[in-house]
């Protein structure tokens, strides 16, 4: 039986050079995959992110989509990952 449940969100961003970076969100309260991606997304174009990141421009194709339960003892399990249509 699962308590709790997340989402963690990985977008992936391109450098200047090309290089693929992932930053990875944790977005609580979503009942969905499509929630969770949408509350990433917003999160990821908020100033101070734009800062964090040096304005890194968004890969919209590369999007990882992992669920984090965490059951009644406590052990927290995170699902393999699942691309997300972006």
């Amino acid at each position: 039986m699962t308590t709790e449940s997340l989402w963690l969100v990985g977008l992936g961003f391109r450098t200047p050079c090309g290089r693929l970076v992932h930053h990875f969100y944790l977005v609580d309260g979503m009942a969905d995959r499509e929630q969770a991606h949408e509350a990433a997304l917003e999160r990821a174009d908020e100033p101070s992110e734009h800062a964090v990141r040096g304005n890194l421009r968004l890969d919209d194709g590369r999007v990882e989509m992992r669920r984090m339960s965490c059951d009644l003892l406590g052990t927290w399990r995170l699902s393999v990952p699942s691309p997300c249509t972006a």
